[in-house]
């Protein structure tokens, strides 16, 4: 599958998703657990800690992409999550229809190639300025998202990438078997 072999359109975010803020949190306010905490960052899909929520406390649920408004960085969350809320760099969160685990990290990188060049700390983007920006996307013969092209080229390049790792792995297995047989090891 290629990129370029398909037609591409502009399309407000504000068009395809509903935006909204996590509630007021703290990462500081939570014990270790099991469920992520989503905050501003621009690695490990934005979790910053594992948490215990609190007694009856509702999660923010899974299937969105979380932008942060001080760099820009979009990920797809696949699990229920506890985001960080309140004032400044609270997460962004966008919810929509069709979206799951492939076109919702192909979306996410097309988010984060408009919005890290012009979300900064000193100029960071807000649930209303997020719903202005522009994202480039490929199209279906209804000139709408075409959310299955972007599910199938995420697919095939998970597999390529899994091949390529099976690969590397079997050339060092392969390697380390040889180190052990001339170093007289087991």
């Amino acid at each position: 599958m290629e990129l370029r072999d398909r037609e591409w359109r502009s399309f407000q975010i504000g068009e395809l998703f509903f935006v909204k803020r996590p509630l007021a949190r703290n990462k500081d306010n939570y014990a270790s657990g099991d469920v992520p905490f989503v905050a501003s960052g621009s690695v490990n899909n934005g979790v910053v800690k594992c948490c215990e929520p609190h007694d009856d406390e509702k999660l923010d649920e899974a299937g969105c992409i979380t932008v942060s408004p001080v760099d820009g960085t979009a990920f797809y969350q696949p699990y229920s999550f506890l985001g960080r809320g309140g004032a400044g760099s609270s997460i962004l969160m966008l919810y929509a229809k069709g979206i799951n685990l492939y076109n919702g990290q192909f979306i996410a990188r097309m988010i984060e190639n408009t919005c890290s060049c012009k979300y900064t700390y000193g100029h960071m983007g807000n649930k209303d300025s997020i719903k202005h920006e522009r994202i480039m996307l490929p199209v279906d013969d209804n000139d709408a998202p075409d959310y299955q092209f972007m599910e199938d080229y995420m697919k095939e390049l998970m597999i390529a990438k899994r091949k390529q790792y099976q690969k590397y792995a079997n050339q060092r297995l392969a390697e380390l078997s040889i180190d052990v047989k001339n170093s007289g090891g087991v």
